[in-house]
């Protein structure tokens, strides 16, 4: 019997996050339409006012690059040097640059984008400047090496959740970490059980370490290791 892939699940899924991104850009052209005063739809002559950056040409060739969307909460200089290295085709047209940052936006950032002055914009450097001023914040409260020992597992995470989410907020520590000084980081937001095991362990790389925790996980899961405090958060 040949075998076959029922895609229907994945375009579901693929369907239900376009319609979301969809319903995201239409509230915050609502936004948009908010800000401009005195403008009236059905005067097409004014639409341009709705527009960040007008006389925009899209070359016929450009393939919108797909962005990781920035929401508000995270890095703004992570996420400008993302973009800039997706838009690397095109990075050289300011207008294209200004255009198509909406599109790596969601949520409230996407949103403060919409209400943007579109007589406040004129260069590339103009958008960076805002959207800095704007985010600063999550770089002066970015995490540090102390709050990173401060983590902990959710009792509903994985150790594979718990992990992608440490290592992402391990990125944005100033200045970077050395890969040793990683794992010791890691090893000591464990608690009971988990740590006993791994603070023994001669796990050179943090991709180590971590086939090390799942290993662990599993042990519990099964019972040949006993959680002492599974009943009262993460052990």
């Amino acid at each position: 019997m040949p075998f076959t892939i029922d895609s229907t699940k994945k375009e579901s899924r693929k369907g239900k996050m376009m319609k979301k991104e969809g319903l995201e850009k239409w509230t915050a052209l609502e936004e948009r339409i908010r800000a401009v005063k005195g403008n009236h739809l059905c005067d097409l002559v004014k639409a341009v006012n709705m527009c960040l950056v007008p006389n925009v040409v899209i070359p016929k060739k450009f393939m919108v690059p797909e962005f990781i969307k920035y929401t508000g909460t995270q890095s703004p200089i992570t996420h400008l040097k993302a973009y800039c290295n997706k838009m690397a085709e095109v990075v050289n047209d300011e207008k294209l640059l200004i255009h198509f940052f909406q599109d790596s936006l969601s949520s409230a950032a996407l949103t403060w984008y919409m209400r943007l002055d579109n007589t406040k914009v004129k260069k590339w450097k103009d958008l960076v400047d805002a959207f800095m001023r704007q985010y600063k914040f999550n770089i002066d409260v970015g995490p540090d090496r102390s709050s990173l020992q401060a983590m902990e597992k959710d009792n509903k995470e994985s150790i594979r959740e718990y992990t992608q989410r440490w290592r992402e907020a391990a990125t944005q520590v100033n200045p970077s970490l050395l890969g040793k000084e990683m794992i010791n980081l890691f090893v000591n937001t464990f608690k009971a059980s988990y740590f006993e095991y791994l603070v023994g362990s001669s796990a050179q790389h943090f991709t180590n370490l971590v086939v090390i925790v799942e290993r662990i996980e599993q042990a519990i899961g099964i019972g040949k290791i006993i959680d002492p405090i599974e009943n009262n958060g993460f052990g």
